[in-house]
């Protein structure tokens, strides 16, 4: 409003100057005339709306539904050295591979605990804290196996969900996963949705195996 009546005033000044439209002298209106000219153009512009100011996070926002579900962890791969499988993980094994305190036989092996086949046989028996020591034993040469062969930084869910999967797969397999190629890439996203790719048995997809994948999936997905 302030604004407004200083332009009235530059008007009425200038328009005391020009032309005949305040009843001066036409000598007056001619040298006069184009200023008043460009003030009234000048003026004219208020009356256009202000532009909105543009919003400073309205990229970031738009962004949001397009950034990826699962991302480069900012650890280094130094710090890959220190990671040891969490609860979640273990979890996920234990629930997978269920408790047996008895030796059992499955498809020509004999496996015991949670799913312990390197001392497991025939007859054999244990109580659950042995389980817990020899799925403690057998974890860590997962846990080898998924540092040395993961080349690139991953946050501890993400390497206990390869973990697990490589307790499932045996390290020969976890090598020869997508799982481990996609990461390689850099591609974690691509590394999260290729757990889904092991959920078959006997060549026919398997709902355990399937209920595993997803687990293990999630928890990679899950920030750390």
């Amino acid at each position: 409003m302030r604004f407004r009546l200083v332009i009235w005033v530059i008007i009425f000044v200038l328009g005391m100057l020009v032309a005949d439209r305040y009843g001066l002298p036409s000598s007056v209106s001619g040298i006069a005339d184009p200023a008043f000219r460009s003030v009234e153009g000048w003026f004219g512009r208020l009356g256009d709306p202000i532009p909105e100011a543009e919003d400073a996070d309205s990229d970031s926002e738009e962004d949001d539904g397009d950034s990826p579900a699962a991302s480069a962890p900012s650890g280094s791969l130094a710090d890959n050295g220190r990671l040891r499988i969490n609860n979640a993980g273990l979890q996920i094994i234990k629930e997978s591979e269920g408790l047996r305190l008895e030796a059992y036989n499955l498809g020509g092996q004999w496996l015991i605990g949670y799913g312990h086949s390197r001392t497991a046989k025939a007859g054999m028996t244990i109580t659950e804290s042995e389980a817990e020591r020899l799925l403690r034993e057998d974890v860590r040469a997962s846990e080898n196996a998924v540092k040395n062969m993961v080349e690139v930084p991953m946050n501890v869910n993400q390497f206990s969900a390869m973990v697990s999967l490589a307790y499932n797969l045996g390290s020969g397999g976890f090598a020869g996963s997508t799982v481990l190629e996609q990461i390689n890439q850099g591609d974690y996203q691509g590394a999260a949705d290729a757990f889904r790719n092991y959920n078959r048995a006997g060549g026919q997809v398997n709902e355990h195996l399937t209920e595993r994948r997803e687990k293990e999936r999630t928890l990679f997905l899950t920030p750390a």
